[in-house]
């Protein structure tokens, strides 16, 4: 599955030093359309490259903070993009706190260690150990119908709680066929929850009903194992910014459980489409992204919330404008539709950049259960959607910032994002 967390959130502090710094090769393997040679770098011979690059970013969510990213990558001719590659990146927020003060809602650390030609055949094999502890995680209750209204008295944590989650990631993928890569692979994470006892959350756990009580199951801390499979089909023309083609994938994600070690036995389906028109290529294209999510069986809540390691109902990668972790449940569906436009080129620290204005529309919607729960979800079309726009500021075809303002009926008042990479 897709990682998006650290990479999603944050920019370099300078786009053209971060450019100079990164892999002269971006290409993907795996995808013959922006298959790269290394006979263009200006070392032929084999070699290391060590990147190391600050990094400053976040949003309106975690709120803003800085780290750093660093890799070292061997080079060697006829190896595309590299051999090997360590990667290591730590990002940490800061905010107001709730009672005064300054909080840190964010912290992430990873390292990755990718092998693109595994076994010397077209297998790409990736392992990445990584620690997360997001101390203001949202929650407004579960179903599309939940209220973000603070009740009289509540204190102003009322709709907050925390996860602590290191985890081991192991990753294989393969190429079946031209455009076509097939996916396996493993997940052990370690979680602890920390759940204020005056909380919306504490507060369901207790007195919900039957229904609710059971989709939150228990906040003790926990392991989860999940084994992960999936399909791609991927003809972009380029795999960091695309303009024409398609990007489309089906994964499955099964995790064992149902017993003292792990608690939780359940499965999620997701299928996500990506579509790239050019309207005036280069200059404007049109980007379109559709996901349907379900889980099924007993997830951990905090699932309920989430696609592809992602948040979807709100958040940067999901409905922007709307709040992240806002919406909860086992079935969710949205779309996002970019206009993306590539308008003034200009160089800065001797770098070719260009300058793109975007504008977009994201929507989508939860549904509790796999059953009907109108008590939870409403009656109505219950449609959460948020409308902005944001620049983008592009070296070749390898590097990206962007940054976006949306609006949303949910939002207090606008949500911000600065991130690495197109949303899709």
């Amino acid at each position: 599955m897709t990682r998006v967390p650290l990479s999603s959130i944050v920019a370099a502090i300078v786009a053209a030093h971060a450019v100079t710094a990164a892999p002269a090769v971006a290409g993907d393997s795996l995808n013959s359309s922006n298959l790269s040679s290394n006979k263009d770098l200006a070392h032929p011979e084999a070699h290391n490259e060590l990147n190391l690059v600050p990094v400053a970013g976040g949003t309106t969510d975690i709120g803003v903070g800085g780290g750093f990213f660093g890799g070292l990558a061997h080079i060697r001719p006829g190896y595309e993009p590299y051999e090997w590659n360590i990667e290591s990146a730590g990002f940490v927020t800061f905010a107001p706190g709730d009672g005064g003060g300054v909080a840190v809602p964010y912290q992430d650390f990873y390292l990755k260690f990718s092998v693109p030609r595994f076994l010397h055949s077209s297998m790409r094999i990736e392992i990445r150990p990584s620690y997360g502890w997001e101390s203001k995680l949202n929650y407004f209750g579960l179903g599309n119908a939940s209220s973000a209204a603070l009740p009289p008295g509540a204190p102003p944590g009322y709709f907050k709680y925390g996860r602590l989650h290191p985890q081991l990631d192991i990753d294989l993928r393969w190429r079946i066929h031209d455009h076509l890569v097939g996916r396996v692979g493993m997940r052990y994470t370690q979680n602890w929850i920390e759940v204020a006892n005056d909380s919306r959350l504490a507060a369901d756990l207790r007195t919900g009903s039957a229904e609710v009580r059971s989709l939150l199951g228990s906040t003790s801390p926990h392991a989860s194992a999940a084994f992960h499979y999936g399909i791609q089909w991927d003809d972009r023309d380029n795999d960091v910014s695309a303009h024409q083609g398609t990007f489309d994938s089906f994964d499955v994600k099964l995790s064992p459980g149902d017993n003292a070690v792990f608690p939780y036995r359940y499965g999620e389906a997701t299928a996500t489409a990506r579509v790239y028109i050019p309207l005036s290529k280069p200059r404007i294209t049109l980007a379109g992204r559709i996901v349907a999510d379900v889980l099924y069986g007993d997830p951990p809540f905090y699932e309920l919330a989430r696609f592809d390691d992602t948040y979807a109902i709100g958040g940067l990668n999901g409905v922007r404008g709307v709040p992240g972790q806002r919406y909860y449940g086992k079935i969710k569906a949205l779309g996002n539709v970019e206009v993306r436009t590539e308008l003034v080129s200009f160089h800065a620290l001797g770098k070719p950049l260009l300058l793109g204005v975007v504008g977009f529309f994201d929507a989508g919607r939860v549904w509790a259960d796999t059953s009907l729960r109108p008590d939870l979800d409403g009656r109505r079309v219950g449609v959460k959607y948020g409308a902005g726009g944001g620049l983008r500021v592009q070296s070749g075809s390898a590097f990206v910032i962007r940054a976006d303002v949306a609006w949303s009926p949910d939002a207090t008042p606008v949500g911000g994002y600065v991130a690495v990479g197109q949303m899709f």
